[in-house]
């Protein structure tokens, strides 16, 4: 199954769509204003397989941070492949929405086209955004005139020095929980609800109306050991959601806010957003997130990219080695990582079946 995982974004979307007519999907096609770094059309394609009136839908998201899509999108096009229409359980659907941050998987950028990270856009801001003060402390570091081994030094060690301050906890929340203020900085939620999550607003809408019980499986890359598999699951504590969640993943589920996941507890979370967006409905959501690389290479990815759109050219010789730098951090192209994360995912959708069908609504 290794093989399935895509090189690019023009693949990705050319093996998705024929593995999802294949299939029999429904298809829909949200085409993105905009045009990929191939010059090639961009769009979130959306396959639905079952009936349209099924309590239990399973929701698959790929690319909700961009470059990250490699790996869920080749998740999501190696289950379609071996679909067979008589192995759906009863009274149940998939939604699989390929590529919900088309810009930055055809670029090659965790971000979407304004600089976004849409897994933290999804807030109501007409009751203002989250605060991170943090951030304030750090922001004037990330973009230096120049990018070269010295100035890239100079900014680790300032950030080596602040968590060493704050505390790694709290240093990292800083850097990673997501900040409101400035446009050109790393982990922007933007002023407003951007294009991807419209789109994904308008899908929930259409297709999720008439489900009671719904699993969302969204699909990331660069999170702990690399490899590994966890299943982040954001849910309250003390939730029936969570409570679920454990009972169909096992023991990989982890819960930021009990303190037991790599990742901190953030705002504007995209697969949360089912939670409001379909208040008819049990929703469980997990992040199916793999690790890769150490993360301060993959934080040093993200500044030096965060730097490029800023301050560099994205077509230069720089701007290549960059853009395979970001890859590298998010994907790791090697036999072993590939068969380890494709396993690993198809067992996840599995047990969600699993869960769905066992679980009475």
């Amino acid at each position: 199954m290794a093989h399935s995982f895509p090189s690019n974004y023009v693949e990705a979307r050319q093996s998705f769509l024929k593995a999802a007519h294949a299939a029999g999907a429904q298809l829909e096609v949200c085409l993105h204003p905009q045009k990929g770094f191939q010059s090639e059309d961009m769009a979130i394609d959306v396959a639905w397989l079952g009936d349209r009136n099924a309590r239990k839908v399973l929701v698959t998201i790929s690319a909700t941070h961009g470059v990250e899509g490699l790996y869920g999108s080749g998740c999501q096009t190696a289950w379609l492949q071996q679909f067979k229409s008589e192995n759906l359980p009863s009274d149940t659907a998939v939604l699989v929405i390929h590529a919900l941050n088309p810009y930055g998987f055809s670029w090659l950028r965790r971000v979407n086209e304004d600089n976004m990270d849409i897994n933290r856009n999804h807030v109501n801001f007409e009751a203002g955004p989250p605060a991170n003060e943090g951030y304030e402390d750090i922001h004037a570091w990330l973009l230096p005139d120049e990018w070269t081994p010295a100035s890239q030094l100079n900014l680790q060690q300032q950030i080596m020095g602040y968590m060493a301050k704050k505390g790694v906890r709290a240093g990292t929340r800083a850097v990673t929980g997501g900040q409101y203020r400035h446009a050109d900085g790393i982990f922007y939620g933007g002023t407003q609800l951007c294009w991807s999550n419209r789109q994904l607003n308008q899908l929930a809408h259409k297709y999720l109306q008439h489900a009671q019980l719904i699993a969302v499986l969204d699909h990331h890359t660069g999170l702990g050991p690399s490899g590994h598999t966890e299943l982040i699951c954001r849910h309250p504590v003390d939730s029936q959601a969570l409570a679920l969640a454990r009972q169909w993943w096992g023991a990989d589920v982890t819960s930021p806010a009990s303190g037991e996941s790599a990742s901190e507890v953030i705002d504007g979370n995209v697969r949360m957003a089912f939670v409001h967006l379909c208040p008819q409905a049990t929703v469980v959501s997990i992040a199916m997130e793999v690790g890769t690389q150490a993360q301060t290479q993959v934080m040093a990815s993200l500044f030096a990219d965060n730097w490029l759109y800023q301050k560099g050219d994205p077509h230069s010789a720089q701007g290549a080695a960059i853009r395979q730098q970001v890859r590298d951090a998010f994907f790791v192209d090697t036999p072993e990582w590939r068969e380890q994360a494709m396993t690993r995912a198809m067992e996840i959708w599995q047990d969600a079946f699993k869960g769905l069908s066992s679980t009475a609504v």
